[in-house]
């Protein structure tokens, strides 16, 4: 498991802990004031930081390593995510009262337009959430509309059509372990932590899982190539069938939605040696 399931999720995947959503947490001062401002400094950082963090020799031998080290410590305690899969998506649903669908701060920052992408979550709807907390007034003002409570069937459904779109399912601690927020990122359409992945480094673990393409059913259509949003798929010419590099896929089960023959199945990170410590 990732260091955040040894350190938050007592025995299980940290985002599964029921814990890590509840109120006890939510209701920490210094907390409450970061996530209220969270959009904020996410917006200055990306505005004033963003093209300088850029500038730094993350892919160097040395020092690559240290600057990686050093930025992930600082978002880990901070605002960190973490790809899952679709089937964890509903676990997580299952046992959160309250879900609101908002506009994502990342695409407005970036592209000044409103994508209703992301969901903020609590486990009870009867006491104060995280969706009364944040500042409505970053996304546009306080319009209510703008922040819409839906069911655990409407988000499902929702999220499923995204996963067909190609975006990734992530979950999101604000000052860690607190979890309150599922995004469902991409590359198109002006994502940080997918910006940050091509250009700086990444700020999300990968999945608990690994991406296998079952050979005797893959019938070499390519789909799953042209999905895959982190170029770990390529066509075996030889055998004319998908080859998954297990080193480098994120396990998110985006290549497993396209694929029409149910030829690519998802196997747990730990039972693959050459990428049981990636994360």
């Amino acid at each position: 498991m990732c260091e955040f399931c040894v350190k938050h999720g007592e025995g299980k995947k940290w985002y599964l802990n029921v814990k890590n959503y509840s109120n006890d947490l939510l209701s920490d001062i210094k907390r409450r004031k970061f996530i209220e401002e969270s959009g904020y400094w996410i917006d200055n950082l990306y505005k004033t930081k963003f093209g300088l963090v850029k500038l730094l020799p993350f892919k160097a031998p040395i020092l690559g390593s240290i600057f990686r080290s050093i930025l992930k410590k600082w978002m880990i305690s901070k605002h960190w995510g973490q790809v899952i899969l679709i089937e964890d998506v509903e676990k997580i649903l299952s046992f959160t009262n309250s879900i609101t669908r908002i506009p994502c701060a990342c695409r407005k920052i970036t592209t000044g337009k409103e994508a209703r992408l992301c969901f903020l979550l609590s486990i009870n709807a009867n006491k104060i959430g995280i969706a009364d907390i944040v500042d409505q007034s970053f996304l546009g003002g306080p319009d209510v509309a703008k922040f819409e409570k839906v069911d655990k069937r409407w988000a499902m459904d929702f999220i499923r059509e995204n996963e067909k779109s190609g975006r990734i399912h992530t979950i999101w601690t604000f000052n860690a372990p607190f979890t309150g927020a599922l995004c469902n990122c991409d590359f198109a359409t002006g994502c940080i932590p997918m910006k940050m992945y091509r250009e700086v480094t990444p700020p999300i673990f990968r999945s608990e899982y690994i991406a296998k393409a079952v050979k005797d059913i893959c019938i070499g259509c390519r789909e799953c190539i042209k999905i895959c949003p982190f170029n770990s798929i390529e066509f075996d010419f030889k055998n004319k069938k998908a080859k998954i590099d297990a080193t480098s896929c994120y396990g998110c089960g985006i290549c497993r939605a396209v694929c029409k023959n149910n030829a690519i199945l998802l196997e747990d990170r730990q039972l693959m040696p050459e990428a049981a410590n990636l994360w």
